[in-house]
């Protein structure tokens, strides 16, 4: 069976970003100082995500009735400051028996005086071959409102601006016409549309959730359906989420409970204390909340994934779960714990895990053997840290998290002549 994984993001001209590549893998941490862009990654993968639907772009992307609300700062505020487009890219591979190919799909949107694809194309790259086949290009035709889209051995066709080609190839009616192009767009389609970018709000779990809100809200306000879930069909995951909220509540925890309500349909979350006492939802601390609804996520995402088709039945698409900030509202001391969880998810079929952060604890669980894993954002680029000037050395001097926090190789070096201010500097120690 092929599998389809999202294994690069381009920055071609996004926000603080020009011509920077986000290498991605199975597990993926963002670090780097204030402002240095990592959540502008996360917002690319946001706007391909929505992209990826056949919705209007001013909809997708600006739609404030829309799930999620408009994209952060709004369309115009994707554009690099004093321009009037962005342009971002993706690569999907997908692995098959007869060996593995890359989709490298690419757009650039126009976002005055409203949203508006100006270039779109779809190519397949065979990952032991050189060079790029096209499968779509989409450019605009004479019609300002319109474009013209060649596809394969197809002949060029009109589309309105106001949406993508990649949703519109993706649909079931040019399989039979087109079935290489429609496979890829389907594909690229699937597994943008898989990723959730989450940012747990502890105010929004604190209501009754009704127990059918069974997956993955960017928001988690469905953590109570979603641990009743777990408790009812995946037990073995609910005992951990249990051990976890033993470990991090400030106070004797037994079990995870449940309140409902009369009509017995909606849940809510509770720590039951003892026989007589149980604090539900709506007064435990925002920090337990949004650490539980980050383990509730990390624990059932390789769930939600399984059976994850396009639409034509083909390539299952590995589901990526981006995390911003994860480490907001956790005590240092649970860092390691945090980290085991996202280690634990990242290694299972089916999943890639994406997180932001720039907690010396964490960064310290994540040791040597994950150092590729780690993305620097600088100066409008990504690098990976293995890859930053100094790096041998100034890592031979203490761990990523200590660095980081407390600038410890600022001080005179073993070798006098040593210079590790363009490390210090990239990853915030400076």
């Amino acid at each position: 069976m092929e599998t389809a994984r999202l294994t690069e993001l381009r920055l071609t001209r996004f926000k603080s970003f020009r011509n920077a590549v986000v290498p991605l893998g199975e597990m993926t941490l963002l670090t780097g100082r204030n402002s240095s862009g990592k959540s502008n990654v996360l917002d690319a993968l946001d706007v391909l995500s929505r992209l990826a639907t056949p919705e209007r772009l001013r909809d997708s992307l600006d739609g404030r009735r829309r799930e999620g609300g408009p994209v952060r700062g709004g369309s115009r505020g994707l554009a690099p400051h004093g321009e009037s487009s962005f342009a971002l890219g993706c690569t999907v591979r997908v692995n098959g028996e007869a060996g593995a190919v890359d989709y490298l799909y690419d757009i650039e949107v126009e976002v005055e005086p409203e949203p508006r694809v100006s270039g779109e194309t779809l190519r397949l790259c065979d990952t032991d071959q050189q060079g790029a086949a096209s499968l779509f290009t989409a450019r605009p035709s004479d019609d300002p409102e319109k474009l013209i889209l060649a596809v394969g051995p197809l002949q060029a066709l009109t589309l309105p601006r106001s949406s993508t080609a990649l949703s519109f190839l993706g649909g079931v009616e040019f399989i039979s016409r087109d079935p290489r192009s429609a496979k890829a767009a389907d594909v690229v389609v699937q597994t943008l549309r898989s990723a959730v970018i989450l940012n747990a709000d502890a105010t929004s779990m604190r209501d009754y959730v009704s127990q059918g809100r069974r997956e993955i809200e960017p928001d988690m306000a469905n953590l109570s359906a979603l641990a009743h879930l777990m408790k009812t069909e995946f037990p073995i995951l609910f005992g951990r989420m249990e051990m976890l909220a033993r470990e991090v509540a400030g106070c004797p925890v037994q079990s995870l409970d449940f309140v409902t309500a009369d009509d017995g349909r909606d849940v809510l979350l509770a720590l039951k204390e003892s026989e007589t006492a149980r604090t539900d939802a709506r007064s435990m601390s925002d920090g337990l909340l949004r650490f539980l609804a980050i383990a509730a996520a990390l624990l059932f995402a390789p769930q939600s994934a399984q059976g994850e088709l396009g639409g034509n039945g083909q390539s299952p698409a590995v589901r990526v779960l981006a995390i911003e900030e994860i480490e907001n509202g956790l005590h240092p001391s649970h860092a390691a714990r945090l980290f085991e969880l996202i280690e634990e998810a990242a290694a299972q079929a089916g999943v890639s895990i994406i997180i932001t952060t720039h907690s010396p604890a964490l960064l310290d669980a994540v040791g040597g053997e994950h150092a590729k894993d780690v993305l620097v954002c600088h100066d409008g680029q990504v690098t990976r840290l293995p890859d930053l000037p100094g790096y041998d050395r100034a890592m031979a001097r203490g761990t990523l998290g200590r660095v980081v926090s407390q600038g410890l190789l600022t001080g005179p070096a073993e070798d006098e002549t040593a210079d590790y201010s363009d490390f210090l500097r990239l990853v915030g120690a400076l």
